[in-house]
């Protein structure tokens, strides 16, 4: 009997799984449009090409090989999440999103989007709680990042960011 049950129950899980994803996807794309209309600052005005033309050890080498990996272009005024991926190596899937929205906040980023992800997290990834702690450590441990004017190091080395991010102040 439990044999017959089993599969029916993994099909389930997998089907609330996907709902979930496909849920908070079009959530996070919402609250982004929103929040890219209250986000302050100029835009960076660099694609992706001008990006990978940049010295190859440097961040803004490094930021255009991401999002050529992706598929992605910059969102103006928002260039410095994608910055964030290169730098933390946390990955574009929801999770991993989450994830890098505790290690900000572990890293002293306050915003009202931030908090959003992380309460996300909270209610539809309970999965995914060791994750999230092990992030927010891994921020608070971490040299203070989220602050900085990263269009101001895209010719910087990368090795500057990678190896202080833990060890003293940039």
């Amino acid at each position: 009997m439990k044999t017959f049950f089993l599969p029916i129950y993994f099909e389930i899980q997998s089907t609330l799984k996907t709902l979930r994803e496909v849920f908070v996807y079009h959530s996070f794309e919402l609250a982004s449009k929103i929040y890219v209309k209250f986000k302050t600052g100029p835009s960076w005005q660099v694609n992706t090409q001008q990006l990978l033309s940049y010295p190859t050890e440097s961040l803004g080498y490094h930021l255009g090989c991401f999002l050529l990996q992706h598929k992605f272009e910059p969102q103006p005024r928002c260039e410095d999440h994608d910055v964030f991926h290169v730098l933390t190596d946390y990955k574009i899937d929801t999770a991993q999103e989450i994830a890098m929205q505790y290690w900000l906040w572990g890293n002293g980023k306050r915003s009202p989007f931030v908090l959003l992800a992380m309460l996300v997290g909270v209610i539809f990834y309970i999965d995914q709680y060791i994750l999230f702690i092990e992030a927010f450590s891994s921020g608070y441990n971490s040299t203070g990042i989220h602050h900085l004017d990263f269009k101001q190091h895209l010719y910087s080395p990368i090795s500057i960011f990678k190896s202080t991010l833990i060890t003293s102040n940039i």
